[in-house]
């Protein structure tokens, strides 16, 4: 049986991975920021700045290859989100459920919307400038022909 769901998984992937072109972006809702006046320990000693934003990814919506600067947690409020990481691991999150985020290029990772409802994203995210992006963009890190290979 599990044979059998390999191909599946397989198409899951490339999906998630890599969306068309034309897949819809999130849309972004800040709700909040802040200065820190003590660090947080386990997130560094940088750490001097919170932004809160509530993301909606439209089914069939991606958020593009990225990474963050600055750690980030992450509440599922609504739907289901497949977050692929720069090793195509992927990681399947419901309603509910969290994760944190590490920083830095070496964590680029991508968030899809598989499913056919909107899906709502709370996150936290620990900067450590007030003028740091949230996000970077980069390039998928292989490509659909090198996953073929």
């Amino acid at each position: 049986m599990a044979e059998a769901d390999e191909p599946r998984r397989r198409a899951e992937t490339l999906r998630a991975a890599f969306p068309p072109p034309q897949a819809p972006a999130p849309r972004h809702v800040p709700l909040a920021r802040g200065i820190l006046r003590d660090a947080l320990p386990d997130f560094g000693e940088d750490v001097t700045f919170v932004t809160v934003r509530k993301i909606i990814l439209p089914p069939g919506g991606t958020t593009g290859w990225h990474y963050h600067p600055g750690r980030l947690l992450v509440v599922v409020d609504q739907g289901v989100l497949t977050h692929t990481y720069a090793d195509l691991t992927v990681e399947t999150l419901a309603a509910g459920n969290c994760l944190v985020e590490a920083r830095g290029a070496e964590h680029a990772h991508i968030g899809t919307n598989l499913g056919d409802s909107p899906l709502v994203l709370h996150a936290v995210y620990f900067q450590p400038r007030p003028e740091s992006p949230l996000a970077v963009q980069v390039a998928a890190p292989v490509t659909p022909d090198q996953l073929a290979e």
